[in-house]
């Protein structure tokens, strides 16, 4: 009796307002210990980071995206310019380091992560309903795979708030608004496609069912700027269409190294989220919250499983995260009581997985793991990067430095713009090895937290042992190429 008590008063204080102030408070604190006591450190510096702040940092400081750096010879246009036209703006306004890189997508995750619960109030659960919707909420964003892309100066959280705001709008019936935030988060990446799905379906429930589909003014003026900023996406790839084409040749090349997604079985996974989906229209015989819900799943499932990314894991614990928020409203909904039966056997049966793909270490995430260990020892310790910064002062305008592409340059994009000198990747460009580049310096660092699977990426004049032998400078000699050392 006592038990059944302590569990009501359990579920009633995360069922109530307590319950989300609790939430977030355990969410910020878990970000904040990462941002702030394991800046640099979960996840290392990653060479992405060095592609998509240099051009953010030069559209800053010259309004155009061209980093020699990248591709001595044109634009790089493997990615949509949203999320490096926002960097360059908080560049603008708050200067440019790398830390504020990082902190960027620190703060994207937190309004991800408000904007979740204002998904949850949407769906006006109840009792112990809503307590466990807010349970697996707060799961799914301090898991280890959310948790990562809080800290890293990639654009998966700018999109995935991006997306997560259109679902929000979808179950309050914005429909147009949530297509809009869709089509903007095009310009952000390409990985909207996947979210075009509950809008395909949407249509086509409209149409089967000879149902109006109203538009708001606010709704529709949000429809035209994502269009505007589309075609001004469109007018951006016309002018550099050559090495538009060429670079997402590249793209497609290596994403079709897999199977599309990911095989049979992803197959399997995202066919029965969709199946599901279309199971509740015809149920409830209205566009409800369940069958959205389950359709956001699918195309979370389905970006998750064409990513080949271990930076896109989050997607399947968001995408079972909203597929037991789809049950959960089922279960609460369905006046059958053997349906609610099935629905909750079902969500028991979404642990296992959730658990999985949560908490459970993949090969590559492995080493980045978050441990005590990380807020004790330094990726690399301030004097080895100030040591560079002094070799970097005595640099000539005109001069050029690689970093290995080893994902350490953005700690020094503004010392070599004060100095003049040029950084550069030691391979001809970012999609291109050979011919490599002829530089006169080598700023060589190491770190015992580099993952030893980065190693075998290191050809050029040394490479890194997972080492803390710090930061050295290595002279080239001008006009030989690096294998020629």
């Amino acid at each position: 009796m006592q038990r059944n008590r302590l569990l009501g008063a359990m579920i009633e204080l995360l069922a109530g307002r307590s319950g989300v102030l609790l939430a977030v408070l355990v969410l910020l604190a878990a970000t904040l210990i990462v941002r702030l006591g394991m800046g640099f450190e979960f996840p290392v510096p990653w060479n992405d980071e060095t592609a998509f702040t240099a051009q953010a940092f030069e559209f800053s400081r010259t309004g155009s995206f061209y980093v020699y750096g990248l591709n001595s010879e044109r634009v790089v246009m493997w990615m949509p310019p949203g999320y490096m036209l926002l960097l360059a703006a908080v560049y603008k306004v708050f200067g440019y380091s790398f830390e504020i890189s990082r902190w960027v997508s620190c703060v994207l995750f937190l309004g991800a992560f408000g904007v979740a619960l204002g998904i949850l109030r949407q769906l006006r659960l109840v009792g112990w309903r809503r307590a466990l919707a807010l349970c697996l909420t707060l799961l799914a964003f301090v898991s280890p795979y959310s948790l990562v892309i809080s800290n890293i100066a990639r654009m998966d959280v700018l999109y995935a708030l991006m997306f997560l705001a259109s679902l929000w709008a979808m179950l309050r019936s914005h429909y147009a608004l949530g297509l809009s935030l869709v089509l903007a988060g095009a310009v952000v990446h390409f990985n909207a496609v996947y979210m075009l799905l509950p809008y395909a379906v949407l249509i086509g429930w409209k149409i089967v069912r000879r149902e109006a589909l109203v538009i708001a003014p606010f709704e529709l003026l949000a429809l035209c700027v994502s269009i505007l900023m589309l075609a001004g996406y469109g007018v951006f790839v016309l002018r550099h269409i050559g090495g538009f084409l060429e670079d997402m040749k590249f793209q497609f090349d290596f994403k079709l190294v897999a199977a599309v997604m990911d095989g049979p079985m992803g197959w399997l996974k995202v066919g029965s989220m969709v199946l599901l989906a279309l199971i509740q229209l015809i149920v409830r015989r209205r566009f409800a919250a369940d069958a959205v819900l389950s359709l956001y799943a699918a195309g979370f499932m389905a970006l998750a499983l064409n990513g080949h990314s271990m930076w896109y894991h989050f997607a399947f614990i968001f995408s079972l995260w909203l597929l037991a928020l789809s049950l959960l409203v089922g279960v609460q909904s369905m006046p059958d009581v053997r349906g609610r039966l099935v629905l909750t056997v079902a969500l028991v049966g979404l642990a296992y997985p959730f658990a999985l793909y949560g908490w459970s270490k993949t090969e590559t995430m492995a080493p980045l793991w978050p441990r005590f260990e990380l807020l004790r020892r330094p990726f690399l310790a301030d004097s080895e990067l100030d040591k560079v910064r002094t070799f970097i002062q005595t640099l000539r305008p005109g001069q050029t430095v690689s970093f290995g592409y080893t994902g350490i340059e953005p700690f020094f994009f503004g010392d070599l713009a004060k100095s003049g000198a040029i950084w550069s990747v030691p391979m001809h460009s970012v999609i291109q090895v050979l011919p490599g580049r002829q530089n006169e310096y080598r700023v060589f660092c190491d770190s015992a937290l580099y993952p030893r699977y980065v190693l075998i990426y290191d050809w050029d004049v040394k490479a890194r042992v997972a080492a803390d032998t710090g930061c050295e400078v290595i002279t080239i000699a001008a006009g030989a190429k690096p294998d020629d050392q």
